[in-house]
């Protein structure tokens, strides 16, 4: 239990990270982007420390929501509140075009949402949207130069 009486469960994102008990959406995609062997890439466990990385050198990876159209594998970063910083982070699964009847969607999965991993969709539009991180373009390897 936390000092603002909330419980706090254990999650092994958290564990992994070294915050067993902490609130774990960047943990989780964190976890992800480390499992799956992403390089060059920086692991965070907050959401606008990962934004300010990552608008910085090397990286310059972050672009604002109006100005990207995410792909698969990127990063979604969302804020929930008045604030101005980002306060969740997601992973883009699929984005689906626009049709006649409906504005493009975005496809995610999410850690501690609703304190769960679960997919969710979004309207490209949606005002909860703050911008996406694009993830580096892996280096090519000989077998690759080959062909």
């Amino acid at each position: 239990i936390v000092e603002d009486g909330n419980k706090k469960g254990y999650t092994r994102y958290g564990e992994w990270y070294g915050n067993k008990y902490g609130d774990w959406c960047a943990m989780y995609v964190s976890f992800c982007l480390n499992y799956a062997e992403v390089k060059d890439f920086p692991l965070e466990a907050g959401c606008q420390n990962w934004i300010n990385k990552l608008n910085e050198e090397p990286y310059n990876l972050y672009h604002k929501a109006d100005e990207y159209v995410p792909e698969r594998g990127d990063l979604i970063f969302f804020n929930w509140d008045e604030l101005p910083d980002s306060d969740h982070v997601g992973i883009v699964v699929e984005y689906i075009e626009a049709t006649e009847h409906e504005e493009a969607q975005i496809k995610t999965i999410e850690g501690n949402s609703s304190q769960t991993v679960e997919y969710k969709t979004y309207g490209v539009g949606s005002e909860t949207i703050m911008g996406y991180a694009e993830l580096p373009e892996e280096p090519k390897t000989e077998e690759d130069v080959e062909k």
